[in-house]
């Protein structure tokens, strides 16, 4: 006999089926009326070379990218296109100057970008190839409108010179003149579309907010001279630890205002939601960057970001030179080594040791190498201790150090390894060779005027007064401390280096301070030869930055004819222009120069952006 299964209730079926049902229908709900967890950001890269591949710009149908590189001859960067899914690049430019930041028309078809050939300008080529044609003498940063043929750029600095303050400018490609954009600003530059087209965002300086770089804004302003408003970027930038100033390669798309900003060591591709008209919304989300820098973002209107990625490495690097005469001897060479960033190198009298600060422990030390034997030691170690200075023909060196807001300045005694707090809330700029004197700043950045220290009584007071809008910085003694050199503000980019003769703590007027340069150029760094009678600084140029010198007339103290170049850097990969100039710094001994390098290396990158 076959035993058969009880069959359940034809009710008790349909109750259970109506159980599950309502069962998975509530998971589902559950489940789909979650938020969906963040998508994870995938990275391809696009370019592989050994160098340097940069300032990206990705066509608006997302198919091609323009960029800079240095593959071919590693010197000079050139232009370069290719497809974005594949297919080996084409070069579009062959000069022996630096071509960059390419953007493309609105239909692709034409790309305008900056050469530095004769002082700097911005051309337009086909996007595949052809003739290059001069659009804008002196421009800098293309950007064409993404509706139409309008381009919008700027102009001021050109080799070094600022022609007035910095100006932008809207051209069209069809020709006629440009049409000069918030020519009541003192100063604005940076230009951005709206991704409509009808729009603008400046960095600049409105009517009324003064000259200091650290007053300007980011504006959102129409093509006539309607309201400028503030984008108000400040908040959600200041709450993510990073500065306005900071801010580079600004795109305004779709899905936000994006950009790259340094925090720290290392830039970071940032997005920040933006209103239609332009103002910003919520906080900065990071979108690329890390322990690796990324900057110069492009974005495509579906959304595909390129940006370039790489690593940058800060060492000391020296010169050989007759310092007496301002002749290299040779090229630079490396003194330091390592991935851990240096900064404020200096080096002795007798061109035998150099001192340099780095955070190579965690915490930044003054390092110094012996560069007969090759041996680096912790002379310094902190905690932030930073900016030495040689003292009595090398037998000392006075440091700073920072704990909290304060800043401290020590006096090591090499031999024993004692050091003395020697000056509270501020740090010296030089000591003079009989170790009597030190000029100095107080450590409130509010204070621009430069002091005299006696460092027998620890007596100060200044010496220089600032005028409104010009701090003073980078004091110097001559070798024999009968002048002093020093730096003033003319401008956000320009400086002028005076001379005048100290007299104790007694204020210097100022009619007795020198000019030694006109005030028309970013000048820095202002030191003197071992015999008092040349002056080397830094200068900026158009995208780069060289070593130069004056004649200095010890008895007048006036300056003998025109400056000269002692060192530039024609390497895209090794260069002088890539160092925080607050973390620059030069060093003079009778047969050497040393100085701070960016050594650099970055490819292109791309992702896909969430809506």
């Amino acid at each position: 006999m076959t035993e058969t299964m009880p069959q359940p209730h034809p009710m008790r079926r349909t109750l259970c089926a109506l159980a599950l049902g309502l069962l998975l229908g509530g998971l589902a709900v559950w489940k789909f009326g979650m938020p969906a967890p963040p998508r994870e950001s995938r990275y391809t890269p696009i370019t592989f070379d050994p160098g340097v591949a940069t300032t990206p710009a990705i066509s608006p149908d997302g198919r091609l990218v323009a960029y800079a590189s240095d593959r071919d001859r590693g010197h000079n960067l050139g232009l370069y296109v290719q497809e974005l899914r594949g297919g080996d690049p084409s070069r579009l430019t062959w000069t022996r100057e630096d071509e960059s930041d390419p953007s493309f028309s609105a239909d692709g078809t034409a790309i305008a970008y900056h050469s530095s050939k004769d002082g700097g300008g911005i051309y337009l080529i086909p996007s595949l190839g052809g003739t290059p044609r001069l659009l804008a003498p002196a421009g800098r940063n293309p950007r064409f409108s993404p509706r139409g043929n309008l381009v919008a750029y700027w102009t001021g600095l050109r080799d070094g010179l600022v022609e007035g303050q910095a100006k932008t400018f809207v051209a069209s490609i069809a020709g006629g003149a440009a049409r000069e954009i918030r020519p009541d600003f003192s100063d604005v530059q940076r230009p951005v579309w709206s991704p409509d087209g009808q729009r603008l965002i400046v960095w600049g300086v409105a009517p009324g907010e003064g000259l200091p770089a650290d007053r300007a804004d980011f504006w959102v302003t129409g093509l006539e001279r309607d309201r400028a408003e503030s984008t108000g970027l400040a908040g959600p930038v200041s709450r993510a630890g990073g500065r306005l100033a900071a801010i580079e390669d600004m795109t305004w798309t779709q899905q936000g205002l994006v950009f790259s900003m340094r925090l720290g060591w290392v830039r970071n591709v940032y997005r920040c939601r933006m209103t239609a008209g332009g103002k910003a919304q919520g906080d900065l989300v990071r979108l690329a960057g890390g322990t690796a820098s990324a900057e110069y973002p492009t974005v495509s209107r579906d959304g595909q970001m390129v940006f370039a990625s790489g690593n940058e490495r800060f060492d000391v690097w020296g010169l050989p030179l007759d310092a007496n005469s301002g002749k290299a001897l040779g090229p630079p060479y490396r003194i330091t080594n390592s991935t851990a960033p240096a900064e404020y190198p200096t080096v002795s009298p007798d061109g035998r040791t150099v001192l340099y600060a780095t955070p190579r422990n965690g915490t930044s030390q003054v390092w110094m190498k012996d560069l007969a034997k090759g041996e680096e030691s912790v002379i310094a170690p902190g905690p932030n201790a930073s900016m030495p200075v040689w003292v009595n023909e090398g037998r000392r060196v006075a440091f700073v150090q920072k704990l909290s807001k304060r800043s401290d300045e020590y006096l090591l005694e090499l031999s024993t390894g004692n050091a003395l707090k020697v000056f509270e809330g501020g740090f010296f700029w030089d000591v003079n060779p009989a170790a009597t004197m030190a000029l100095a700043r107080a450590g409130d950045s509010g204070q621009n005027d430069i002091l005299a220290v006696d460092l027998k009584t620890g007596r100060s007071s200044p010496i220089l007064r600032t005028a409104p809008g010009a701090p003073l910085t980078q004091a110097s003694f001559s070798p024999d401390a009968e002048w002093m050199v020093f730096l003033a503000d003319t401008g956000p980019a320009t400086a002028q280096i005076y001379a005048a003769r100290p007299n104790g703590l007694a204020e210097i007027p100022r009619s007795q301070w020198m000019p030694l340069t006109d005030g028309r150029h970013k000048v820095d760094k202002p030191r003197f030869s071992p015999d008092g009678k040349l002056i080397y600084f830094t200068q900026d140029g158009e995208g780069s930055r060289g070593i130069r010198a004056l004649h200095f007339d010890p008895l007048t103290g006036q300056t003998v004819g025109d400056s000269f170049a002692v060192f530039d850097s024609d390497q895209s990969r090794l260069t002088l222009f890539g160092v925080n100039p607050g973390s620059l710094e030069i060093g003079i001994a009778k047969d050497k120069l040393v100085m701070l390098m960016a050594e650099r290396a970055s490819n292109l990158w791309t992702t896909t952006l969430e809506p």
